[in-house]
């Protein structure tokens, strides 16, 4: 009777831990799931926000390249959204490094580069826009004469946010053609979408990667 007494609370232990371990496996899972779901959530963000500088951007472009010059309240637009959108995409990249660490699937959306910093077309024209800048200052103009090599920068520019521009208009009215808001962000989280769009910029960005930008060194 003792014996089976002992075999019974052996089972309970048993039984008891395999409930505790089921139970904190059970949570483990579903706070990487939201864990998970907080990274995508955040790329999300950075690729609508992307999308809206890259706009601002273009406009801004278009109508120097129109009149032949930019004022430096403008140039100082664009550096500020430059270094916006390439901090951004350097987020991106890193979430994308944790979306494939904790992948769980062999079909997981893979993106075949080793020329992420080399690609980062948008941190080059940042350190082009303070360029500009500073020399602007230096030589006490309030705007830029777009002529010679910058005009040939700024076209390159405004090529490259036009090509960007298509290309998210495209993706949208073929795969996310009528849905907008919340529903639109739970769509593009479920189906990694922001993947394909990074895939999408890296490609551009990697048409431009060999452009000599006009940088000069700083002076005292």
């Amino acid at each position: 009777m003792v014996k089976k007494l002992k075999n019974i609370d052996y089972m309970m232990i048993i039984s008891g831990i395999l409930i505790v371990s089921i139970i904190i496996n059970i949570y483990s899972i579903m706070k990487l799931n939201y864990y998970e779901y907080k990274i995508e959530q955040q790329s999300y963000t950075n690729i609508e926000d992307i999308k809206l500088r890259n706009e601002k951007n273009m406009d801004i472009l278009s109508k120097s390249i129109e009149v032949g010059a930019i004022k430096n309240e403008e140039l100082l637009k664009l550096y500020k959204n430059y270094d916006a959108i390439s901090t951004e995409i350097m987020e991106l990249w890193q979430q994308y490094g944790q979306y494939i660490e904790n992948s769980k699937f062999v079909f997981s959306k893979n993106i075949k580069t080793n020329k992420v910093m080399e690609n980062d077309i948008h941190g080059k024209i940042k350190e082009y826009m303070v360029s500009t800048l500073n020399r602007e200052m230096k030589n006490e103009r309030s705007k830029l004469k777009l002529e010679g090599e910058d005009l040939q920068s700024f076209k390159y520019m405004y090529e490259i946010s036009s090509k960007i521009y298509e290309y998210f208009n495209k993706f949208n009215e073929e795969t996310l053609k009528g849905i907008t808001g919340e529903e639109k962000e739970k769509r593009v989280i479920k189906e990694h979408y922001w993947v394909d769009m990074l895939q999408g910029i890296y490609d551009i960005s990697n048409d431009y990667a060999n452009i000599q930008w006009k940088i000069e060194a700083p002076t005292e």
